[in-house]
């Protein structure tokens, strides 16, 4: 049995247009979900990171960025200047 290109090419036009069918019905199909059901990649590498036990060294990394970014947002809400809050006036600020 041999295969000419003839036949080659017609095997390959079909596994593309049958690739092209499955990337529109995926499509298709994620259309219909909000933006907020599908998960993120962060969502995702959340999920695996929980699923992996506790001394395992990207575990350890993946817990010090969120401990960084807890950190980093109660500073943030600490340095934020209170809006309401009592006013000291400028000549107490530079002391004079």
């Amino acid at each position: 049995m041999t295969c000419s290109k003839r036949t080659c090419m017609i095997v390959a036009g079909i596994g593309l247009v049958m690739a092209c069918v499955v990337a529109m019905a995926r499509k298709h199909q994620r259309e219909g979900e909000g933006a907020a059901e599908r998960p993120t990649m962060w969502d995702k590498m959340r999920q695996g990171m929980e699923e992996m036990p506790d001394d395992f060294p990207p575990r350890v990394m993946y817990d010090n960025v969120e401990a960084a970014r807890a950190n980093t947002e109660r500073i943030l809400e600490i340095l934020k200047p209170d809006n309401g809050g009592d006013k000291v006036d400028d000549a107490a600020k530079t002391g004079a």
